[in-house]
């Protein structure tokens, strides 16, 4: 972390393939406030299987599964950085060595509402060998014929689950714990609920978080978590490898079983790496939404750190790249500007509404919520000041980051800056 003073001044930012030089105006009080540097293992792949050897209130996975059963691995999608193909071949070994039949093996791209991955970018995921040799697919989330259901959620919701993987006898979650909107943290039970869930659920999921006037970001039990693992519980998530990833996506350290066990595990190993003592509550937070970059709907994600930690009033800058523009639901624009979004939502919940629109007004409440207490500007060049202006948001393009950052800081009287150039990564406390 870097303080005034004397400190250095000037910064690089991450934004997408792109990067940016910033400079902290003389006289302000500043914090540059990166991920916590970590020893990372000089063999990943052994980190890897010292987790499969020693799982976490689970026996190990060749003890799981046996000849005849089909198995279903789930991974997450590109949208997420997990190590997915370093930890298939130390695991598919395994399975294959208990006697379950190359064939009897599924992999899953979960994606919750995200678009279909690629062919290329399902091969990158996995790699190629595996990709060649295995069967690959992405989940649905609107087809009812590949769907099937499973039961009811606390809200009445008809849980209908992707029917490839609920075809197998044994169901197996890959992912990185990181901080999340949402969830608190990420991994465990949200890589099958609502990962491979029907649209539906995948805004129930998100109908929680928009209800709720907390923070969620860096919560270890929020209750979006609690109820996505009481409901994983009914349909089956039977073993999970979860990583942690410092600053450069590099796996810091890895945790196998129970996907409840084992996600908190890794929990621990995301807080050594994201936490952020704050000195003070800042102004103005430039957060950069590194390492997310694909469009408005994952890079949002970066505005709930600052969130947790800014004045009432204070202004929070988003450097994001937004490759792919607003994203796969554009009518969370709206949503954001809406004055009675909570109460708005609150009243579709209780009508019995589900589907995309309402997964798309549930993150926009929560959004809006941010935004009526603090000001929000998004430096973006993948996005649009009319569709930011729609939001009730302001934007910059990149090239006008460093004069953005000046005008928002001439605004305040002694303001106090938080840089996080891993925003999308970050929990800073007080």
């Amino acid at each position: 972390m870097t303080g005034g003073g004397e400190a250095a001044r000037t910064f690089s930012l991450q934004c997408g393939a792109r990067s940016h030089t910033v400079t902290v105006p003389d006289g302000v009080r500043f914090l540059y406030a990166p991920m916590n540097k970590v020893p990372v293992p000089v063999d990943a792949s052994a980190e890897i299987r010292a987790a499969l050897d020693a799982p976490v209130g689970s026996p190990r996975i060749e003890e799981l599964v046996r000849p005849g059963q089909k198995v279903c691995i789930i991974s997450d999608d590109n949208t997420r950085f997990t190590p997915v193909n370093l930890i298939l071949r130390e695991l598919l070994p395994r399975i294959e060595g208990a006697g379950v039949r190359h064939e009897d093996i599924l992999i899953v791209m979960a994606l919750g509402s995200h678009r279909y991955m690629t062919e290329a970018e399902m091969r990158e995921k996995v790699g190629a060998e595996i990709y060649e040799n295995y069967r690959v697919m992405n989940s649905e989330f609107a087809d009812p014929a590949q769907l099937t259901e499973v039961g009811l959620s606390e809200l009445g919701t008809p849980i209908r689950v992707f029917k490839p993987a609920m075809e197998a006898d044994v169901r197996i979650g890959l992912g990185t714990v990181m901080p999340h909107g949402c969830m608190g943290f990420s991994g465990g039970a949200k890589i099958l609920y609502p990962g491979i869930t029907a649209a539906d659920i995948v805004s129930e999921f998100h109908i929680i978080q928009g209800l709720t006037e907390e923070i969620l970001l860096g919560m270890v039990e929020a209750p979006t978590r609690l109820a996505v693992e009481a409901w994983t519980k009914n349909i089956g998530l039977h073993f999970i490898v979860n990583v942690a990833l410092d600053e450069g996506q590099r796996l810091y350290r890895a945790a196998a079983g129970d996907y409840i066990a084992a996600q908190r595990r890794v929990v621990g190993y995301a807080q050594e790496l994201c936490g952020i003592p704050l000195p003070e509550a800042p102004d103005v937070v430039l957060t950069a939404a590194h390492p997310i970059y694909l469009d408005f709907w994952q890079c949002g994600k970066a505005i709930y750190a600052p969130a947790k930690v800014i004045k009432p009033g204070g202004e929070i800058l988003v450097l994001a790249a937004c490759e792919e523009g607003v994203g796969p639901h554009p009518d969370v624009l709206r949503y954001i500007s809406m004055e009675d979004g909570p109460e708005a939502l609150a009243a579709r919940v209780a009508a019995g509404e589900r589907g995309e629109d309402m997964l798309a007004m549930a993150v926009g409440v929560g959004n809006g919520r941010i935004a009526r207490r603090n000001r929000i500007t998004y430096i973006s060049d993948g996005l649009t000041a009319a569709q930011m202006a729609q939001a009730g948001l302001g934007h910059s393009h990149e090239a006008a980051l460093q004069q953005t950052l000046e005008e928002t800081l001439s605004r305040f009287k002694d303001p106090f800056l938080l840089i996080l150039p891993e925003g999308a990564e970050a929990i800073p406390y007080l």
